[in-house]
């Protein structure tokens, strides 16, 4: 079965390394420490942090370079989790779509598979990886607020399940390509109900100000809706709702169901059926000890039973129910591992620099996101000393973690940080012309190589020098 899920990257690893042993986990951590660690993650006998039964010291001495490393057993428990909960709390069919947009590559897409999700893509490069994975475009939703020509055309090609109908635009664009295509094409209509969810600015999307979608409160979405339904080639399905990202406040979903079954009893009124309902996903995952994770089941349970109370007091049926989750699934299954090169003091800490940084993790720089660390090589030592960890870009804001303690940082020592497997890779860069790191799959003491590091080769690749 796992040759199957790697067929298309063969060409990366074709060779499991043992770099530890199950065997040896489980010794007690240093106090504190146990609540930090998730999934697979434990301290094996030599001190050291194992991700999968692998040693992430030994790991780490593998490259020069950082290693996004992925936990695959976790992955696959998030997956499972939404669509067994979804079938477990909702009365009517629902499906789950794993976005894409958090993390995608190849051997993620067959994952996905595997676990029973769909895919939600945003871009034509997504798109197109789905395809070369062999994912059933069916089973695929294409997003974007700016498709080209190009993009909706290879969309509707490949036979994609439903696109998203974000702006006016969109609604000629589908519709003049399918009717060259000879094709009828499901559409789901974006729309936003006018709500700010407790989360960072730039990834909101459910207010009026957002650039995605129709408003609701203005008739634009319905008006949109109107205007698809002149169309013969195109089939309207349902409404699409996305509040935002990182979300950790429940009552946000609660808000978005209550305004948008109102809209959809506004619909119903006027002979408009909505056969599909789109959440979105947006649900958030713990990155430091302030943050308080809500359980998928938990978020599941709640949203079903909220929606399916709130449109049988409208006397509505129940639509199918979506729902596309990212961060939540493979957020907190990542990992990357560094190696601490120089040190230096300041006044008040001890500045510790990694062989990374913002062009592999560019979300502190971004949106002040924040981290928890550990010294990967150092398990079972007290942290005592007040480290910022920084990256080598030549960037005065290349910083990682603005504070944390950490057992005396020294050259050599591998350090682990927490929960990057969403937007990690996904928005890594070559700023400075510096690589960007590989990514692996660990479980059950073995890894998988599911990107290959960038080289100072791939840098240049596509440089051209102009003749004169």
């Amino acid at each position: 079965m796992l040759k199957k899920i790697f067929v298309l990257v063969i060409c990366l690893s074709s060779v499991h390394f043992a770099l530890g042993s199950p065997k040896e986990a489980s010794v007690t951590p240093r106090s504190g420490l146990d609540r930090l660690l998730r999934g697979s993650m434990a301290v094996n006998t030599h001190g050291h942090l194992e991700i999968g039964g692998v040693d992430m010291v030994t790991l780490a001495n593998s490259s020069q370079y950082p290693i996004y490393v992925m936990d695959e057993a976790l992955v696959r428990s998030n997956m499972n989790g939404y669509v067994t909960s979804i079938s477990k709390y909702y009365s009517n069919p629902g499906d789950v779509f794993y976005a894409s947009k958090a993390l995608m590559n190849l051997a993620l897409c067959k994952i996905a598979q595997e676990e029973g999700m769909g895919l939600d893509v945003s871009t034509g490069g997504e798109l197109y990886t789905a395809i070369q994975a062999g994912f059933p475009m069916k089973h695929v939703i294409m997003h974007g607020n700016n498709k080209s020509a190009e993009e909706v055309e290879l969309a509707l090609k490949s036979g994609v399940g439903r696109i998203v109908i974000d702006n006016l635009d969109d609604i000629m664009l589908v519709s003049d390509i399918g009717q060259k295509l000879g094709k009828v094409t499901d559409v789901l209509v974006r729309v936003k109900p006018g709500i700010y969810a407790h989360t960072h600015s730039h990834i909101a999307t459910g207010s009026n100000e957002s650039k995605f979608g129709f408003i609701i409160d203005n008739n634009s979405a319905e008006e949109a809706i109107v205007k698809i339904l002149e169309h013969p080639n195109l089939n309207f399905a349902g409404i699409h709702v996305h509040i935002g990202s990182q979300i950790l406040e429940i009552k946000d979903y609660i808000k978005a169901i209550d305004l948008t079954t109102a809209f959809i009893k506004k619909l119903h009124d006027k002979n408009i059926v909505i056969k599909e309902l789109n959440l979105g996903g947006g649900l958030g995952i713990v990155y430091t000890g302030q943050h308080k994770k809500i359980a998928i089941e938990d978020f599941i349970r709640t949203i079903s039973q909220h929606l399916t109370t709130k449109l049988t007091a409208k006397n509505l049926p129940l639509p199918k129910l979506m729902l596309e989750p990212g961060r939540s699934i493979v957020g907190d299954a990542g990992t990357t591992i560094y190696k601490i090169g120089s040190t230096k003091s300041s006044k008040k800490q001890i500045f510790a620099a990694v062989n990374g940084g913002m062009n592999d993790n560019i979300r502190p720089a971004l949106y002040q996101s924040k981290y928890h660390a550990v010294i990967a090589s150092k398990m079972n030592e007290e942290p005592n000393t007040d480290t910022k960890i920084v990256g080598k870009s030549c960037e005065s804001g290349d910083v990682l973690i603005e504070q944390i303690m950490l057992p005396n940082p020294k050259r050599g020592d591998i350090l682990a940080i927490f929960s990057t497997g969403a937007y990690n890779y996904s928005m890594a860069s070559n700023y400075n012309r510096i690589p960007v790191p590989g990514m692996v799959l660990v479980k059950d003491g073995k890894i998988k190589w599911v990107v290959k590091a960038q080289t100072l080769k791939d840098i240049i690749r596509n440089d051209v020098v102009p003749k004169s």
